[in-house]
């Protein structure tokens, strides 16, 4: 039966709900969740009540949550969600400077990980052995740990925070190890779904004495649209784990920043942070919908096989 898909309004207003949806939940987790970020300020005595509400209402904590989650929406439209305690700065302004630096990592190590699948399946077809799929179900921040391991024994990466060359090159390491295996195994699978019915392309071509690697790319190309969706949502969960990783790596990104601003109990800091996050982890996964439509022609109409 033919599948209703949602044109393009549908998805921009998907994604817009969806952006709410991720604001709200990070505002509200990290005002009710982190606690009170002023406990063991101040003296041995810690701080007086009037010290306490003075700096609540600097920082915009004195209000009520719904008030709170008001004015933190209408901060994220003006760039501005307020100061971030740990940093003393604008939230908004650390989290925007730490962005590029978590893109740039995740972003290179997922292009050299769709690649090398999508060269494995060209070179040597669909089927992959027992030991590459078992790699697949390996987190990425066991990679992360052993070369925070390695930075202590063996100098590399350099265990102090930061973004350099070094840094970076570990960042993308650590994210091609953990994505390869799985966007091959995903590729694999739907290459062999027996719905596609590929099996008879496949004879055919090589019945016609048609090159195995050229029979391989043809498959990859006939299976493009699907594996670029499926890699989008594979992404976007590599981005939600920047939180993971970048601390383990000594990355200074969004994810170290998130972090950061749980540990220290700063609310603006890791809500702002969290909402960056989760909105670009979520415009990944939308546009690899949008993607998916522009490679497979059939899609383009709401209807598919």
């Amino acid at each position: 039966m033919p599948r209703r898909r949602l044109g393009l309004a549908g998805l921009l207003a998907e994604l817009l709900l969806g952006l709410l949806v991720v604001a709200v939940l990070a505002y509200v987790s990290a005002r009710a969740g982190l606690g009170n970020p002023f406990t063991g300020l101040g003296a041995s005595q810690g701080l007086s009540p009037e010290e306490e509400k003075a700096l609540k209402h600097i920082y915009g904590l004195d209000k009520p949550l719904g008030e709170g989650l008001l004015g933190f929406l209408a901060g994220l439209l003006r760039a501005d969600t307020g100061p971030s305690i740990l940093y003393n700065k604008p939230a908004f302004s650390l989290a925007l400077e730490a962005l590029p630096w978590t893109l740039l990592g995740i972003g290179a190590g997922f292009l050299v990980a769709y690649a090398t699948a999508a060269a494995w399946v060209t070179a040597l077809g669909p089927r992959i052995p027992r030991a590459i799929r078992a790699l697949s179900f390996i987190p990425g921040y066991f990679y992360a740990v052993l070369l925070l391991l390695s930075s202590w024994w063996l100098g590399w990466p350099p265990p102090l925070p930061g973004h350099g060359a070094e840094k970076l090159a570990a960042y993308i390491l650590v994210v091609w190890l953990a994505l390869w295996p799985r966007l091959l195994h995903g590729l694999a699978g739907i290459v062999e779904d027996p719905g596609l019915e590929l099996g008879q392309v496949v004879q055919a071509l090589r019945a016609i004495g048609v090159p195995e690697h050229r029979v391989n790319a043809k498959l990859l190309r006939t299976v493009l649209a699907p594996y670029t969706a499926y890699a989008s949502t594979m992404l976007g969960m590599v981005l939600e784990r920047s939180v993971i990783l970048e601390p383990l790596l000594g990355y200074t990104g969004l994810g170290l920043m998130l972090y950061r601003g749980v540990a220290s109990a700063d609310p603006v800091l890791a809500a702002t942070a969290f909402t960056l996050i989760g909105a670009v982890a979520y415009l990944v996964v939308v546009v690899g919908r949008f993607a998916e439509r522009a490679l497979d022609p059939r899609l383009a109409t709401g209807t598919g096989a």
